[in-house]
């Protein structure tokens, strides 16, 4: 997808979830940024990864999953482009309660992050624009796809 296109969807179809990024992203404007396809991706200084639109935040350093995160969250970029204005609903909302709310539930039971749906496709997603076929695909190289 040209970058053009990618960021005028974001900018229009997605834009509730764009405008929360570009906030976010104010937010840390003294972070690193950089340009990854369409999206711009900032290091913040959180051990959390999170996606807004067309804005990625990733770890700035430790807890990247050693450069897995950045791809995932690059995937779900592409589920706001296809939800729109739903993303924030049927994405946002349940992987933050996944990812907040059941920490003790996933680590007692052994139950991976990217069993649920919204984690799973986005892994899915990212490992596709990263140019695998599917997520556990290794990579060759060290930013690979989770």
């Amino acid at each position: 997808m040209r970058k053009w296109l990618y960021r005028l969807l974001q900018c229009s179809w997605g834009l509730p979830q764009t405008l929360a990024g570009a906030l976010l992203y104010l937010r840390y404007r003294r972070s690193p940024h950089e340009a990854l396809g369409g999206a711009v991706h900032t290091r913040w200084p959180r051990g959390d990864g999170l996606s807004l639109g067309m804005f990625i935040f990733t770890p700035e350093s430790g807890g990247d999953w050693d450069g897995r995160m950045v791809w995932h969250e690059y995937g779900h970029t592409f589920q706001s482009l296809m939800l729109g204005p739903l993303y924030l609903l049927v994405i946002g909302i349940p992987s933050a309660v996944w990812c907040l709310c059941f920490q003790d539930y996933r680590r007692k039971n052994h139950v991976p992050y990217a069993a649920f749906y919204t984690e799973r496709w986005a892994d899915l997603l990212g490992a596709r624009r990263q140019g695998r076929r599917h997520a556990d695909e290794p990579t060759g190289d060290s930013a690979g796809g989770r």
